[in-house]
């Protein structure tokens, strides 16, 4: 994209994202909070009527949202100036990921970055939600948290931008908020400002406790082994004498060691997995923010607002990144009884208002999600005693939370809310180690998601909430302890560094997400060959229990497959036989061992049938048979190769004129003549 029109995309961006704040401030007096939650209400609220009627994929607002903006910033031009500080917060997460998002662009199969860009691209096409499932043909997306990758797709359709553009400029704002967020919650809690910057920093650019110990264990440290430093990540060939002795200490007899990782803010940030995790962040510090300002000087109709909307950070969670709604729960209505505690025993009016509305909003989506999934991937259970943390590595990757845990009761300014916080955060990590989430993983995998996605929550919100009260205390223990503690995690920042400056970037500035495939011409023509034609199911070869490189030339033509990453199908939807059927028909049929494979493809209404390079096997001896037997419905376009010893292409079904002449915007393309295909 050019360094123009993304100019122009940012400035349009932040035009709007400023006027559904200076909108919010109407309500909210805390302005970096009004900047958030004006974007969160107006997606929810988009959401929810969405959910009654689509959009469409491009609904022609821009023009007057913008004009709205500019004469809303006009209007509060003094308000902005007194509150350049929080832009300028909000600068530095945004563009910090944009470094990162613009030098290494590829939405490849690493990770979870085709999913998240299959979930935008179905949010993208504007229909009554929920949208289609994009990976499995005809079902709905009714199965995953996905409310953030809505937010994207809603921005994307705002300023008309591509798939790729909008996955990072969406994964960049939500960067910029969470630092906004973070600044404000510190400032509010801690006057020093070599303290603010490291608080603000050890989120940013540190890493956990586990970062220090691997430069002193490993002879040489990644980001990769930092966040995976239990399970397995220290028992390599680069750890070094006493990191081999160390893991030795760690071993259960006749136990293999449990895949325990813990992947902090900072990491979350780069990686380029636009993922929920981002969305429990940004939770977790509107959350911290509320009670920061609640506990520092709000009062009369503000602080029942901030008590609405903080108790309205629960049900968000749900939609969000529901792996955090049992850890936030606790944040908040701990919160709301350390209060009632301390007299304000009218508080809870507010937090059930707050919650009943963002509740009330989600209620359609929560519906069909509450059924699809969580009944099916939430049994809590207890940690059995082969599955726990090993002592010395739970305090090689939390030392520093641990800490500052202890130096809270130094503090003696706001006394009872250290006692809260360090009272609370205990009981998460307590929760977190007890107590796991029993998904589709077992074995030493049966604490994987639980500790990935509660561990790096916990561990941020100790550092933003008492690491930075502790920061801002008069007590020179507790304070000098405090930056102390967080300092060596700043090493995690020159792994990144380090990490950033050797990786390669051929791709750099390619922000559709797809240099990675388009480097074969041929594909590259395959995909815009495909995105100009009428949407239609797709099918690929190359699908198997794994991240795999199927099916990246539809998705990025904007098509919807048979079937995607089965896997992942099965982690959302459960133990659902058609998907395992799916893929053994889709082998099958590459194979040449499908005995009508015609009939199959239209059974499944499938339209257009991809031919790649992968699929020339043994001298390309299954095209011709396969190309005979479908023939009669599926006209081939070649686009490379003899169609005899090599063959690459793609068959596009041969649709026969409707009955009736379709309707004014209908879509369907049409062929020759006759009635409608089947």
């Amino acid at each position: 994209m050019p360094l123009v029109s993304l100019g122009l995309a940012i400035a349009a961006l932040w035009i709007n994202l400023l006027g559904a704040g200076l909108a919010a401030g109407r309500f909210v007096s805390d302005y970096p909070v009004a900047r958030v939650t004006g974007v969160l209400a107006v997606c929810l609220a988009c959401f929810f009527l969405e959910h009654l009627f689509g959009f469409g994929p491009r609904p022609p607002l821009l023009p007057f949202t913008t004009a709205v903006s500019i004469w809303l910033i006009w209007r509060y031009r003094s308000v902005l100036r007194e509150n350049l500080g929080a832009e300028a917060m909000f600068g530095v997460g945004f563009f910090y990921c944009l470094v990162w998002r613009f030098t290494f662009p590829d939405i490849d199969d690493t990770g979870e970055k085709m999913p998240n860009l299959m979930m935008i691209e179905a949010y993208m096409r504007g229909v009554r939600l929920p949208p289609p499932d994009l990976w499995l043909s005809p079902f709905r997306a009714n199965c995953y948290y996905s409310f953030q990758h809505y937010g994207a797709a809603l921005l994307g359709r705002l300023l008309g931008a591509g798939p790729g553009i909008t996955y990072h400029l969406a994964y960049c704002t939500l960067a910029g908020l969470i630092t906004l967020l973070m600044g404000a919650c510190v400032s509010r809690l801690c006057a020093w400002s070599l303290g603010r910057w490291t608080a603000i920093l050890s989120l940013l650019l540190g890493g956990s406790g586990a970062a220090v110990a691997a430069h002193v264990l490993l002879v040489r440290s990644f980001p990769v082994d930092e966040v995976r430093f239990l399970g397995g990540s220290i028992n390599h060939q680069f750890a070094n004498p006493l990191g081999q002795l160390v893991a030795s200490w760690m071993a259960k007899p006749y136990v293999f060691p449990r895949d325990l990782p813990m992947e902090p803010l900072s990491y979350v940030l780069i990686n380029g997995d636009y993922h929920p995790p981002l969305a429990g962040f940004l939770l977790l510090a509107l959350a911290s923010a509320l009670i920061a300002a609640q506990a520092t000087g709000a009062a009369g109709s503000q602080r029942t607002v901030n008590h609405a909307l903080l108790a309205a950070t629960v049900p968000l969670a749900l939609i969000s990144n529901a792996w955090i709604f049992p850890l936030l729960f606790l944040l908040v209505w701990g919160w709301f009884v350390y209060r009632i505690l301390c007299g304000e025993t009218r508080c809870w009016i507010a937090g059930l208002a707050g919650a009943a509305i963002a509740a009330a909003l989600e209620y359609p989506y929560l519906m069909e999600f509450t059924q699809q999934a969580i009944g099916n991937n939430v049994a809590f259970r207890l940690t059995a005693p082969e599955d726990h943390t090993p002592l010395l590595g739970w305090i090689l990757v939390f030392w520093p939370v641990v800490g500052i845990l202890a130096l809270g009761l130094f503090n003696r300014e706001r006394r009872s809310l250290t006692v809260f916080l360090v009272v609370i955060w205990v009981l998460e990590l307590a929760a977190t180690e007890y107590f796991y989430n029993h998904d589709v993983y077992g074995g030493i995998w049966s604490r994987f998601n639980s500790t990935l996605k509660w561990w790096s929550w916990v561990y941020a919100g100790i550092i933003l909430t008492l690491g930075a009260n502790n920061l801002g205390s008069g007590s020179r223990v507790c304070r000098y302890g405090t930056l102390i503690l967080l300092l060596p995690l700043l090493v995690f920042g020159y792994d990144l560094a380090r990490d950033f400056r050797r990786t390669p970037k051929d791709s750099a500035g390619k922000l559709a997400g797809s240099m990675w495939v388009d480097r074969d011409p041929i594909i590259r023509d395959m995909i815009i060959e495909l995105s100009t034609r009428p949407d239609g199911v797709t099918l690929e070869s190359g699908v198997e229990l794994k991240n795999t490189p199927s099916p990246a030339v539809s998705l990025f033509a904007g098509k919807q497959c048979l079937l995607g990453w089965p896997w992942h199908e099965t982690t959302w939807r459960g133990s659902f036989i058609e998907i395992h059927e799916r893929q053994a028909h889709i082998a099958a049929f590459y194979e040449g061992n499908l005995p009508d494979p015609l009939a199959w493809l239209l059974h499944y209404n499938v339209r257009y049938v991809l031919w790649l390079p992968r699929d020339n096997m043994f001298g390309n001896a299954g095209f011709r048979p396969l190309r005979d037997k479908i023939a009669p419905r599926y006209f081939w376009h070649h686009m490379y190769g003899d169609d005899q010893n090599l063959a690459i292409g793609f068959w596009e079904r041969i649709d026969f004129l409707p009955a009736h002449p379709p309707a004014a915007g209908d879509k369907r393309d049409l062929g020759t003549a006759g009635q409608p295909a089947p």
